[in-house]
This record gives structure tokens, sequence and C-alpha cells, in this order.
């Protein structure tokens, strides 16, 4: 992770399990549902929709989200185990003050999330930082 200045920060985490891995391609593939039947809907007539149909779509693509949101958050409390030159409002954070921040910042917490699941294994802790 590296700021404006050019500063680079780790933060430090356990290998990702098959477990987390088999829940990011459900939780995946449900997402991909999602956004399938919503194309389909949206490719013949609008008219042809029913509202109910559009409020069903929409409150699930909306549930798909929040359990991915969810599924981030939790695979981050149980493998981040901490950080490395990394401050937060000039003092090195607990693991509890890094995992509340990595949690509120969405994007961070997206980008760290796809890296664990890229770059980790299961026997290979080289590139963990």
């Amino acid at each position: 992770m590296e700021d404006g200045s050019g500063d680079t920060a780790f933060i430090l985490y356990r290998p990702i399990t098959h477990g987390w891995r088999t829940r990011h391609l459900e939780l995946s593939l449900r997402l991909q549902k999602c956004v399938s039947e919503l194309s389909a809907a949206t490719q013949g007539d609008a008219e042809d929709v029913s509202e109910e149909r559009i409020a069903e779509i929409v409150q699930s693509q909306q549930e798909a989200h929040g359990m991915m949101s969810d599924f981030r958050a939790n695979m981050m409390r149980d493998l981040v185990v901490g950080c490395r030159d990394l401050t937060i409002n000039d003092e090195s954070p607990s693991r509890d003050e890094l995992l509340e921040a990595l949690v509120l910042l969405e994007d961070l917490s997206i980008d760290l999330c796809a890296h664990m699941i890229q770059e980790g294994s299961v026997s290979d802790d080289e590139g963990k930082d």
C-alpha cells in the first residue's frame, strides 16, 4: 500500500484457506446471477417488466452486495494479522483499529481482499506482505 508521498506500508495476513476461497466463489456466482437477471429483464421491452420483478431484482442485488461486504469484513478479521510502517493519526494502529479502518475504507477493503484471494495460497507463505 502506497500513500501520496510514495511511502509504503504493509498489511500482514495469514494465507487464505480453501474455505475462504470457496465462500468467495459462491458469493461471486450469486452476484453474477443477479447481474444476469437484471440484464435479461432489461433486454426486452421495458414495459413488459413488472414493478414487482424490478423490486425483486434490486432486492436480490442489494442482498448479494451486502453479503459480499460482510464476507470481506469477516475474511479480514480472520486473516489480517497486523501492519508494518502504517500509522493512523500518527500512531501505529492496534489490530482492532486496523481492521476497523480497513472495513470502513471500502475501496481499500475490496482491493485487499482481491489481492489476498489472487495472491494467497494455502501452502506458500511467500508474498504475504
